[in-house]
């Protein structure tokens, strides 16, 4: 949608979109790029099912890597946390900051809360 498609245009300015912060917090996609030639932040809602990788615990030899799966359209702990760091760095940037908000819930249970937070 941002960057558009070889067919279709974006909503950014052709050839503008990077994205940042690519590897963790993955129900949000978070850029930088350019609406008639101004500089902007934008955070987006990722709409797919994606996989968060836990990593095996170095001090457990019976610890394993562990793929978990998340939902499109929630804000999950770890991607509240890089949407509040994408709008930090915006902010310290003086760049205006675009969110493409399509939230459906945001995750507060048992296993998020003792995973992200205790």
């Amino acid at each position: 949608m941002c960057s558009g498609t070889p067919d279709q245009l974006g909503f950014f300015d052709k050839g503008s979109y990077k994205e940042y912060l690519a590897g963790w917090g993955k129900s949000v996609v978070v850029g930088r790029a350019r609406l008639g030639g101004i500089p902007m932040g934008v955070i987006n809602v990722e709409t797919r099912l994606v996989d968060k990788v836990v990593p095996a615990d170095p001090a457990d030899v019976n610890s394993r890597e562990a793929i978990l799966p998340q939902a499109g359209q929630v804000l999950f702990p770890d991607s509240s946390y890089k949407t509040a760091q994408a709008i930090r760095d915006f902010n310290k940037e003086g760049m205006p900051c675009m969110i493409f908000a399509n939230w459906r819930g945001f995750s507060g249970g048992s296993r998020d809360m003792a995973g992200e937070i205790l």
